[in-house]
């Protein structure tokens, strides 16, 4: 996502280029004339007194045109010229309570009624709870080191009538956690500054007002293999969780999580997974085709490794029994002699046991055993020259 973004920004530069090099149409006159207000219970209430100014945002220039103050009924009319390049964006902004609004953008020599007028709202720092309407999650293909990058979206939703502000710097109007093993992290397009949304620990801070209605903001963040199976715990109930894996052999599971089938977009196809009302507290487990095989690698070398202790168990119990006892002159109490072939892999077996913390061979126990079996192996190998 990040190689075609930077695709489009080149091709967008290009463009601009072109169109730089024809000639800039004429100037031509306009005017967009509206009122600022701001809602209350009943009905919208004018706001006198404040300044509108008309903006121009192209790529061979930008900044302010012109300015007016409102009147007492919070009507404002801003005559302003365009010129330059016709991909150049005009609107009309009012600062209140220092926080910017916008209309749309103006269109045509004239503008006005509902596309010039601007709506500003009070403040509060009190605290809000911005209603989660959709998260999507989409997790790419691994990059040639095995890495994938993880793409973030939200749409949040202030359903009050004040502009949400942070109580201070260090409190975020909104945050939600991201995992821990992130690297990479980068704000991503959405409907608040990039330089807004960062990230402290495991969470991702915004810090920048949040007016009544739906934003979107997006990040993104670059899991490792190790990363995986990935869980996310809802911390809100939210109203759409999306979840879009490119590799075809991955898997999303939750509880409210259903398989959607595949989407393509700009070449690439991911796997689908919807969730309507997902409840605060639901987990979403997403698990990858690497991180799958390499636990069934584990799987397997831990039941060789029981086979192999299992074995050499048997193999030191059928030893111990065929071989029988003999007392020698002294009178002490020995093994008699066995193969020496036999002997070695015996030992062996004892070590197996004691290295893989085998509970019923204690030190006592493992160390008499261990002298017992040298003896008989030195007895079988001094029969085995005597008989040379």
């Amino acid at each position: 996502m990040v190689v075609l973004a930077a695709a489009f920004s080149v091709l967008a530069a290009r463009r601009a280029q072109a169109q730089d090099s024809l000639p800039p149409r004429p100037p031509m006159p306009a005017v967009v004339s509206g009122r600022v207000v701001i809602p209350s219970p009943q009905k919208e209430v004018p706001v006198p007194g404040i300044f509108v100014t008309v903006h121009r945002v192209g790529p061979d220039s930008a900044g302010p045109l012109d300015s007016v103050r409102t009147d007492a009924g919070g009507r404002y009319t801003v005559h302003y010229t365009r010129f330059g390049s016709d991909d150049a964006l005009y609107f009309a902004a009012a600062v209140y309570r220092g926080i910017a609004y916008f209309t749309s953008p103006l269109r045509g020599e004239r503008t006005e009624g509902d596309d010039a007028e601007i709506t500003v709202f009070d403040t509060t720092s009190r605290p809000v709870t911005l209603t989660l309407q959709g998260h999507h999650v989409v997790v790419s293909a691994p990059d040639a080191n095995g890495a994938r990058e993880v793409v973030e979206v939200y749409e949040l939703s202030n359903d009050t009538t004040a502009t949400l502000v942070p109580r201070d710097s260090l409190s975020p109007v909104w945050s939600t956690a991201i995992p821990a093993e992130a690297s990479d992290f980068s704000p991503g397009q959405g409907d608040v500054a990039a330089s807004a949304l960062t990230r402290r620990g495991n969470r991702v801070e915004l810090f920048a007002p949040f007016g009544p209605g739906v934003k979107q903001l997006s990040f993104s963040y670059v899991l490792k293999d190790g990363a995986f199976p990935l869980r996310i715990t809802l911390e809100r109930q939210t109203g759409v969780l999306e979840v879009l894996l490119e590799e075809q052999a991955a898997q999303a599971r939750g509880t409210s999580l259903r398989a959607q089938g595949s989407v393509s977009t700009q070449g690439r196809t991911f796997k689908r997974f919807l969730a309507q009302g997902a409840p605060a507290g639901e987990t979403i487990r997403i698990d990858v085709p690497t991180a799958a095989g390499a636990t069934r690698v584990n799987v397997l070398i831990a039941v060789a490794v029981v086979i192999v202790l299992a074995m050499a168990a048997a193999l030191w119990r059928a030893l111990s029994r065929r071989t029988p006892r003999v007392s020698l002159a002294t009178g002490a109490s020995v093994d008699a002699p066995a193969s020496p072939d036999s002997l070695v892999a015996a030992i062996a077996a004892l070590d197996a046991r004691r290295e893989s913390g085998d509970a019923t061979l204690d030190a006592a126990h493992y160390a008499a055993e261990r002298a017992a079996l040298k003896a008989r192996l030195a007895a079988a190998l001094a029969a085995r020259a005597g008989a040379e």
